[in-house]
């Protein structure tokens, strides 16, 4: 590896064996360099150079790349990453099209036919989903993440001015959710 392939590798941080081959390493390479303890291997095809500025949201950018472009955090995750949760998620809660599937215990995948590109914030390497969208497809998934959370959730954004009633109507409406949120409407506003 050179100089210049390294720092280019560096300022990736996390990258794909597609980034690498583009910069000229090949796969044997990469094996390489990973048993001498310059890159570490995430997982099949995933790769991060030791000496990069890692992010918090490190496991977002992971799920990201290995779902692909389409694919947003969402769920408990995102609760979890907008302090409208206090149980720490044991799994990265993505987004998905329907026809994704997972093996990985790493991830609980949420398959959607809801727009993917409808609420949803960009980060530094990742997609997650808005405090409005989180709120309103945590009502949705209240028998999963719990309909304490999810009430609970919706109440403190509100409290704290993170969002406003009218907001989580029109993202809910938009969706095609707006039955979650009128089920838990008064349990909201009690």
């Amino acid at each position: 590896m050179t100089r210049e392939q390294e720092t280019k590798l560096k300022k990736l941080g996390l990258f794909t064996l597609a980034q690498a081959e583009k910069l000229g390493l090949r796969q044997q390479s990469l094996s390489d360099l990973v048993r001498q303890g310059r890159l570490t291997r995430i997982s099949r095809g995933l790769f991060l150079h030791p000496q990069a500025a890692v992010e918090r949201e490190i496991d977002f950018q992971i799920a990201q790349l290995k779902f692909g472009p389409q694919s947003a955090v969402g769920g408990l995750s995102a609760l979890f990453y907008y302090n409208l949760a206090e149980q720490v998620p044991q799994q990265t809660w993505v987004l998905v099209p329907p026809e994704k599937i997972s093996r990985n215990k790493g991830y609980r995948l949420i398959r959607t036919k809801a727009r993917l590109d409808l609420g949803i914030v960009e980060g530094n390497g990742y997609r997650i989903v808005s405090i409005e969208r989180a709120i309103v497809e945590g009502l949705k998934l209240a028998t999963k993440i719990g309909e304490r959370t999810a009430i609970k959730a919706a109440r403190e954004a509100i409290r704290q001015k993170l969002t406003t009633l009218n907001k989580l109507g029109k993202m809910a409406k938009d969706l095609g959710l707006d039955s979650y949120l009128t089920k838990y409407f008064e349990a909201i506003v009690a």
